[in-house]
């Protein structure tokens, strides 16, 4: 096959699901981002721009791609800030997208809750807007979670319990230029569905059971595939979110829906919907589990709207838990024994001996991680629990203590 599709972005696997679905694949990218050995041995050329939310700027990149190669199939992102750029050229280009208003409007939380205010399923009472714009006084009964509007990876997101701690972030946020959402706090478990859409119709590939830190910053440790809720409680947790994509004219491609059980209320709540597979190993786990690999999918969903007429079938169960070290330098660490990489997929420490572990705040702060696979999730939490009792390691406090 000699097509070829552009990714924006260095998605390794948005590049290795092209190359596996046959085609040649040309990624644009920032001139700061890391390109990995898979993707350079796959990929036909990678282009650096100064910024891949620039718009027009890599429009006039993806044009000379085709000066050089030939006309291009797709122009796509599976990273959250090529979401637009892909859009937006596709549009020019005639080629399929889901359109740049809807992609736009699942990115802003705000103009997302706006078109699902339209539903009372769907419906959250929120308030968007710059730190100025809030009210003084905390405007609910109940506790809140404010975030960046365009916000991802748990950054900037803060509980809000009553009227004190209402005025102490406006105080420490007065001189920020963000934009935010205030939203209730749904008090319940979190759970994310993965899905796959091709011409309007719409596959839940899965539902991901979360595990968070709490309070007050509810950053993600943990994903569980799949999940263990009864079977009435996933029915409604897709019927919802089938009504959501349509309600937000989704038409192609992944898509990441993020959701709490209310407890109080006993219902499915929507909290976030992308149009791109969701991060930290979800699709994997749900591929370890199914063999059905999200990015595959998404890819082919643009050509062939069979492709998603499939039914998951799950013959494994699959989790990842990230680690978070305590404070210091980290000085040793070690597995104690051998590791069965027939359950133990992956794992990996993300700071080298001598660097100083920062305290965990978000995504992105989080220590490492180990992705485990086998026959039940009883099995595999077990797994997982025996390996990180091997995992050894020693942190000092201060560079003063060595």
């Amino acid at each position: 096959m000699n097509e070829y599709v552009v990714i924006l972005g260095a998605s390794r696997y948005g590049v290795e699901a092209a190359f596996k679905c046959g085609f040649k694949t040309v990624v644009v990218t920032d001139r700061n981002s890391s390109i990995s050995t898979e993707i350079s041995k796959i990929a036909e050329a990678v282009f650096y721009v100064q910024d891949i939310e620039d718009k027009d700027h890599v429009l006039l990149t993806v044009k000379k791609i085709i000066n050089l190669y030939g006309d291009v199939e797709l122009v796509l992102s599976f990273t959250e800030l090529g979401l637009e750029t892909a859009a937006y050229i596709s549009e020019k280009l005639n080629l399929k997208t889901n359109s740049l208003e809807t992609v736009v409007k699942t990115r802003n939380k705000g103009l997302m809750r706006q078109v699902l205010q339209t539903d009372p399923e769907l419906r959250l009472d929120v308030i968007s807007g710059k730190v100025s714009s809030f009210p003084r006084k905390f405007p609910y009964l109940r506790p809140a979670i404010i975030k960046p509007l365009d916000g991802f990876g748990s950054k900037g997101v803060c509980y809000i319990s009553n009227q004190n701690d209402w005025e102490q972030w406006l105080e420490a946020n007065q001189d920020s230029s963000n934009e935010w959402i205030l939203e209730p706090y749904i008090n319940g478990p979190e759970y994310s569905v993965e899905t796959v859409s091709s011409n309007g119709n719409h596959l839940i590939l899965g539902i991901t059971e979360k595990q968070t830190t709490g309070k007050p910053n509810f950053i993600e440790i943990g994903h569980i595939v799949p999940t263990q809720l009864e079977n009435d409680k996933v029915e409604q947790i897709e019927q919802l979110t089938i009504k959501a994509l349509n309600l937000l004219n989704i038409q192609y491609g992944p898509g990441h829906i993020e959701i709490k059980w209310d407890l109080e209320e006993n219902k499915p709540v929507i909290i976030e919907i992308h149009t791109r597979p969701g991060g930290d190993f979800i699709p994997y786990l749900h591929q370890l589990s199914s063999d059905l690999n999200q990015y595959e999918l998404g890819i082919l969903s643009y050509f062939d709207e069979k492709s998603i007429n499939v039914k998951p079938i799950y013959k494994r169960a699959s989790l990842v838990k990230f680690l978070t070290f305590p404070e210091g330098i980290l000085q040793q660490v070690s597995i104690e024994k051998e590791i069965n990489k027939d359950y133990i997929k992956d794992w990996a420490v993300y700071y080298k001996l001598g660097d100083y572990i920062r305290k965990t705040t978000d995504s992105y702060t989080r220590s490492g991680h180990v992705i485990v696979s086998s026959s039940t999730v009883e099995e595999s939490k077990r797994l997982c629990d025996n390996f990180i009792n091997n995992l050894k390691y020693k942190i000092i406090k201060n560079k003063e203590s060595m």
